[in-house]
């Protein structure tokens, strides 16, 4: 059992003198073939399983460590032994959503450095050890960039990580570092010592209730291994159910809420698009770039922030949340290619799926360029009164004494890691804005380049969404926009995935119940959401005239007259009663250029 003094959470120690190391694209990273990187992947992969095998019960094992997420719902680092924890530790829908997950990540990566010393101690030959010492100062976890389509590597197309699809994976043995070894790979699944229910109490996984009338939940208790869109009602095999990175990839490409239709469109990629919007339109505070976090009519912003700053980091996150792990149970039979559910898309469990942290590494990466791109915001939402930059961020420690705040993870480079494409090469300072900005288009610019290249747009047209994320009592569900025109054929415009858990009654007997939650929903508080159509409408051809939108009360008639929307449940119902959600169609006066 580890010790009873708070884990201090510190990252990776580097020299003065030393230039801070990258955490690294992980497609990039595994194709990698020099001696460093195979040492760095073997290091990494012979860590994690380390980390997957400690037990349960032990406070830095995998499973704690990922269960500070939400499920098993008991203390981290503060009690030994662990205590009951009805609210949980995550933070959504909120404006330390950020910063609670950089010190989430930074602990992750920290544990399984710490493994690697140990392994490099203890199993790698004398002959060996200072080389694989030396990569493993080097090594930094790795990111996945969700929304990459061009570039190195890339392949036009969104995908999970080409490691995450490997059951098992070859590294050099750290006991005869010249041999190769093949393993199970411990980045393809989390799997626990029983089925997650049967764990001793008080770690024992409970189900997730998915219905709030129906008693249909997703078995979690039944699970031994995490899995990828492999739980269906009615199929028993659910304590290994798979991995169904095909299903994930499809998701990330042609959405959920996609459906095919006889006019041929394609399904649109809005994710690229959408993450090239958050990096390089203005918000006029962190508040607004960072979650989804919507204020009630005493405190809300002016019209003008409303406008411009509801696409959110958090927003982003959400949906893919959704994408990777699936929340189709009952089967949707008109979408058979993309059934099932899985981890990833459970605010509960979802920090058990290894692709986890590589996918909030992304997160953080995706923060720490907003943050060099807009260095004067920082907590600076005036409306705001409730999240402060100096919160306590349990139940992580910056010192023995101290929780972690969002003051002390502003600068991300004290704690030993850094990003390419915010750093000037060779040296521990930001890179020029313009320089920064250059790289976001290289990356992510690409969908709104092949449109018509060169041609100045007047008008940016959106969808603004407020939304109770609570109203199926913290029960998620989706969003899905549409034009229904005449000839009965469906533009799917975009979709709004709530990655919301059950609130907590009152009394706090049903266990698996959020209290945050429950207090978000008693304070009225709601969400917002930005779907945006310029890109959309110069997609579908009929729209435009000779590369020109049709004139804005043109555009905006038809988008009233055949915009649709609907709320779906996790179980598929369809939900008609759509008085918690307000919706508005916004143009907005505005000056950019495609190319």
């Amino acid at each position: 059992m580890s010790g009873n003094k708070p884990y201090v959470i510190e990252g990776i120690p580097v020299d003065a003198d030393q230039i801070i190391p990258v955490r690294r694209d992980i497609d990039e990273w595994y194709e990698d073939t020099s001696r460093q990187s195979r040492i760095q992947l073997s290091m990494f992969i012979w860590a994690l399983r380390e980390f997957q095998s400690i037990d349960y019960k032990d406070r830095l094992s995998y499973f704690q460590i990922a269960g500070i997420h939400h499920f098993p719902l008991i203390t981290w680092d503060e009690k030994e032994p662990p205590e009951p924890n009805k609210s949980g530790y995550c933070v959504h829908n909120n404006v330390t959503f950020p910063t609670w997950h950089r010190p989430y990540m930074l602990l992750f990566e920290q544990r399984l450095f710490e493994i690697m010393e140990t392994t490099i101690k203890d199993t790698v030959p004398e002959s060996h050890k200072q080389e694989w010492r030396n990569a493993a100062r080097q090594w930094r976890l790795p990111y996945w960039d969700f929304a990459k389509t061009s570039g190195p590597h890339a392949t036009g197309r969104l995908s999970l990580p080409v490691l995450c699809g490997l059951a098992k994976v070859v590294i050099l043995n750290p006991a005869n570092p010249e041999t190769p070894i093949e393993l199970p790979n411990p980045v393809y699944k989390y799997k626990a010592p029983d089925l997650m229910g049967n764990l001793d109490e008080p770690f024992n996984i409970p189900p997730e209730r998915i219905d709030p009338e129906k008693d249909d939940y997703y078995p979690w208790d039944k699970c031994q291994a995490t899995t990828k869109y492999g739980l269906l009602k009615n199929n028993p095999h659910v304590q290994d159910a798979g991995q169904d990175v095909k299903k994930s990839n499809l998701a990330l490409n042609e959405h959920p809420w996609y459906r095919p239709n006889k006019d041929g469109f394609p399904p649109l990629q809005t994710l690229t698009y959408e993450v090239h919007r958050l990096l390089s339109f203005k918000f006029s505070s962190w508040g607004a770039f960072a979650s989804t976090k919507w204020f009630n009519e005493e405190n809300k912003p002016p019209p003008s922030q409303q406008t411009r700053d509801i696409l959110s980091l958090e927003y982003i996150h959400n949906n893919v949340h959704n994408w990777v792990g699936g929340t189709d149970y009952l089967g949707d039979p008109s979408r058979p290619d993309l059934q099932g559910a899985g981890h990833m898309s459970s605010v509960p469990v979802a920090a058990f799926d290894p692709i986890f942290w590589l996918y909030h590494n992304n997160v953080d990466r995706l923060t720490a360029i907003w943050q060099v791109l807009n260095q004067d915001h920082w907590f600076d939402e005036p409306h705001s009164s409730d999240a402060k930059p100096n919160d306590p961020l349990k139940p992580f420690h910056v010192s023995k004494e101290k929780y972690f705040t969002s003051d002390d993870t502003r600068f991300w480079r004290k704690y030993g890691y850094d990003y390419d494409i915010v750093k000037k090469p060779n040296t521990n300072e930001d890179r020029a804005p313009g320089e920064v900005k250059m790289k976001i288009n290289q990356l992510y610019g690409e969908p709104i380049s092949r449109l018509h290249e060169g041609q100045p747009v007047k008008y940016d047209y959106v969808i603004n969404v407020i939304y109770d994320r609570y109203a199926l009592d913290g029960i998620p569900y989706t969003i899905v926009f549409y034009l229904h025109l005449k000839d009965d054929s469906y533009k799917c415009l975009g979709g709004v995935y709530t990655f919301s858990t059950k609130l907590s009654d009152a009394q706090g007997t049903e266990r698996g119940g959020c209290d945050n939650c429950r207090e978000q929903k008693k304070a009225g508080v709601l969400a917002s959401a930005q779907i945006p159509l310029t890109y959309t409408l110069y997609e579908r051809q009929e729209w435009h005239n000779l590369g020109k939108l049709l004139p804005v009360k043109e555009t905006t008639d038809i988008i009233s007259q055949h915009l649709c929307w609907k709320v779906v449940g996790v179980n598929n119902s369809v939900l008609f009663d759509v008085s918690f959600l307000e919706m508005m169609l916004h143009y907005l006066l505005c000056s950019y250029t495609i190319g």
